[in-house]
């Protein structure tokens, strides 16, 4: 999937979301977000460091909880405002805790994405959830997916337990409201990186014809090509890849060349087999015409004979 299209997908997430927000149904597409960040080949490379951070805070949630004196001991923390190092003692996401006491120490803001882990794991917490209940149902246990169910309508819509940090304001936040915010802060960190690498690319200079080999497809001052319409790839492919496969892709590239290297024609014949590339070189050229609506019907110029070679027409370089 390209990054526009995960851009789009992402956004869309965060609109069902808001628009079941409160409802058991927002608990179903946090399932399928969490889902989506973890199968799409480019969000889970880029999130793999953060998601096995948010993943290993699970696990520290989990023994905490299993264990009587760590659970006690984490309720009956003294968190303060006014007392910065109170909060190092904190046994789970102990390096935001930690941001959170240097910039207290030195009375600065708290900047907002270093709550990000704690955003990600609430959302693969309730996805988690989910994913129980498709395991029970699964499994035919609908009185435990039932129970399961009840537990989720109640949680969509609730009032956020206290934070237990003395010298802070109290206000009501409720799940609903805060997931929003987890899944828009996600989302933020993911879509700032894409358009970022945007940026990035678009202060390089590009050419104005490239050739994507995979894909077969070629690109000319941003139109789109495509020579390649089924899975055997014809001669006019390799004229293409040939070309482009040049350190200097603006010069003549021989017909013996492409016939030996690209096509395997160990027995080239150059007193008569270049007849066959010149061929394929007007029907490279027929193609993009009917692409451009005959707006380019010159691209590959070439010559025949032994020393027969073809080049990109330098007009659309």
């Amino acid at each position: 999937m390209t990054t526009d299209k995960i851009r789009d997908q992402l956004i869309d997430y965060n609109r069902q979301f808001k628009k079941n927000s409160g409802h058991f149904k927002s608990f179903e597409v946090i399932f399928d977000y969490i889902y989506f960040l973890k199968s799409e080949p480019y969000l889970k490379k880029l999130l793999a460091p953060l998601l096995a951070y948010a993943n290993k805070q699970i696990e520290l949630m989990t023994e905490t909880a299993k264990n009587p004196e760590k659970s006690q001991a984490l309720n009956n923390l003294n968190l303060d405002i006014l007392n910065p190092p109170s909060f190092s003692e904190m046994p789970i996401f102990n390096k935001e805790f930690n941001g959170w006491q240097k910039s207290l120490e030195k009375k600065e803001d708290v900047a907002i994405m270093s709550i990000l882990p704690i955003n990600l794991v609430c959302l693969i917490l309730v996805a988690n959830g989910m994913r129980d209940i498709k395991d029970c149902q699964k499994a035919g246990d609908y009185k435990r997916a039932k129970e399961l169910i009840k537990v989720a309508e109640e949680e969509s819509f609730s009032i956020m337990p206290a934070h237990n940090i003395k010298n802070i304001p109290n206000f009501a936040l409720t799940s609903a409201q805060f997931l929003d915010m987890s899944m828009e802060l996600v989302n933020k960190y993911i879509l700032d990186k894409i358009d970022a690498q945007a940026f990035l690319e678009n202060l390089k200079p590009k050419s104005a014809v490239s050739f994507d080999k995979d894909k077969s497809i070629l690109y000319i001052r941003g139109q789109e090509i495509k020579i390649t319409r089924k899975n055997d790839k014809p001669y006019d492919h390799y004229i293409l890849e040939a070309i482009f496969d040049q350190e200097n892709f603006i010069e003549e590239t021989y017909f013996k060349q492409i016939a030996e290297k690209y096509l395997g024609m160990n027995d080239y014949d150059k007193t008569k087999d270049w007849q066959k590339l010149r061929h394929a070189c007007d029907q490279l050229n027929t193609k993009i015409a009917k692409a451009t609506d005959k707006n380019i019907t010159d691209f590959i110029i070439h010559t025949s004979g032994k020393t027969a070679w073809c080049k990109i027409n330098s007009k659309y370089l």
